[in-house]
Parts: structure tokens; sequence; C-alpha cells
């Protein structure tokens, strides 16, 4: 079948050679006798082969025809200036408050001695450790604190207020306290209370409650609370002998938890 093809092919290119060989001769005829006057009757042949246009050069960018005109490029058009717009009532709006250069205050009993947050978090954290104090001895520091001159207040207290026995006093000035600390900041959280080794069953029991009632009580408030409890629950390697403050590991693990809980 190709080999058909192909025959079929080849005889009609010769006889398309022949056909414009012929063309050819008789072009060459016309031409010689194209001076005399008359012309010999018979049908005037006429070239089949048209003439030649112009090369069609390659061109790197669009062009536009316009009737009458040939070859023409419009020339690109000029590059426009970018437009400043401008608002007339910016002046108008208030200045953005700036939080850049406000702190971040950690203030809490001696349970915070030895937390260290990470440089990473902006701004600088800074630590207060009163030791031995109680809610109504942070509730005095606070005083201390202008408004607004902390961006975000962690407040770590409530075991030394344990001893006191009074579940619903101990309520009643934690909640004076954060409303206080909701004043001096823009951000307020809360680091519940670790367990205690080595002191008996009234005491764990009275911190677990403490515990629970704060988580519950922050969470009403859209407090945030750092929940100390699972992570040193039954664990004494992170205390130190007396049961009470963190060893260097307790500590790292506490500062880690307040660090999830501070705003980047």
């Amino acid at each position: 079948g190709k080999i058909r093809e192909l025959e079929d092919r080849v005889r009609n290119l010769i006889a398309i050679r022949q056909t414009e060989n012929w063309i050819d001769s008789v072009c060459l005829d016309n031409s010689a006798t194209s001076d005399s006057a008359s012309v010999s009757p018979g049908p005037t042949v006429v070239s089949a082969r048209p003439k030649s246009a112009a090369p069609i050069q390659p061109q790197g960018e669009w062009v536009t025809v316009r009737r009458g005109s040939k070859n023409r490029k419009c020339s690109p058009p000029a590059p426009r200036s970018p437009i400043r717009t401008q608002n007339r009532f910016s002046a108008l709006r208030s200045a953005p408050v700036e939080t850049e250069n406000k702190k971040v205050l950690i203030i809490g009993d001696s349970i915070v001695w030895n937390v260290r947050i990470p440089n990473c978090v902006k701004p600088a954290v800074h630590v207060k450790c009163l030791a031995g104090a109680k809610i109504s001895g942070i509730e005095a520091a606070l005083d201390r604190v202008a408004d607004d001159e902390v961006s975000t207040l962690l407040l770590h207290v409530g075991t030394n207020d344990i001893y006191s026995q009074q579940s619903e006093v101990l309520k009643r000035n934690f909640i004076s306290l954060c409303i206080k600390a909701k004043r001096k900041c823009l951000n307020l959280v809360v680091s519940g209370p670790l367990p205690r080794f080595y002191r008996g069953d009234v005491i764990y029991s009275r911190l677990h409650s403490l515990h629970c009632w704060l988580e519950t009580w922050c969470a009403n408030k859209s407090i945030a609370f750092v929940n100390n409890w699972d992570d040193f629950w039954e664990r004494p390697g992170f205390f130190r002998r007396d049961g009470l403050h963190p060893n260097w590991r307790g500590s790292y693990v506490l500062s880690q938890n307040m660090a999830a809980k501070l705003p980047g």
C-alpha cells in the first residue's frame, strides 16, 4: 500500500514538472514576439506562476496595519508614571498603641525563682520573685506597676495561702487580684499551683482543689491558664528535697509551660 502511494506521488510530481517546463517555454516565446504589433490568433496563455511576494520578515513586536500604509510600525506607548494617592483624613486618625517597647512581667512567690523564658520570646520577659508572698503581697506589688506599663502579666501565687484553711476567702482574694491585674496589662495569664510532696494528704487535696477551681474560673473569664499540675503530678524528680520548690528540671518545665501561654 505505501509503495503504491509513493509511485502515485512520483508520477504526479513528474506531471507537474512537465507542465511547468511547457509553461516556461510558452512564456519565452511570448516575450520574443512582444515587440510585434500583430499577434497571431489563438488562445492567449497566461503564466500560472504568481509574482513572488516580498519575504515576510520576522517581527519581534506587534504591528498595527492601517489602510493605505505599508509596514508602518507603531511606537510603543510611553511608560506612565505611578499615580500617588493619599488620604486627606489620615491625620485625624488616632495613633496606634505601640506595644513593642512594653515588657512581659512574671510576678509570683518563690516557685518562680529559677524561671527563665527563652530569648526568642518578644518583648523581653522580666521575672519578679517575692519569696513567701501570698495573694495580698502580690496585690500590693501590683500597686507599684503603672497602668499599661506591661503588655502581658503572668501571676503565680496561692501556695502559701493554703495554710489559712479558708477556701472561700482564697477564691475571693484571687478574683480581686485578677481584677486589679487586668487593669495593669493587655493580656493576663494565671499559672496554676504545683503539687507538693511529703506534706500529707490535706495540703495535697487543697492544692488540687485550687488548681481545679482556677482552671474552670479562668476558662469562664477568658483568661489564659497554665496547667502545671499534669506535668508535676507524681514526678518527685522535678522537686528539691523540700518537696515544694522545683529543681533545675522542674524549673525548666515550668518555664516552658509559661512561655507556651505568652502571646508571640
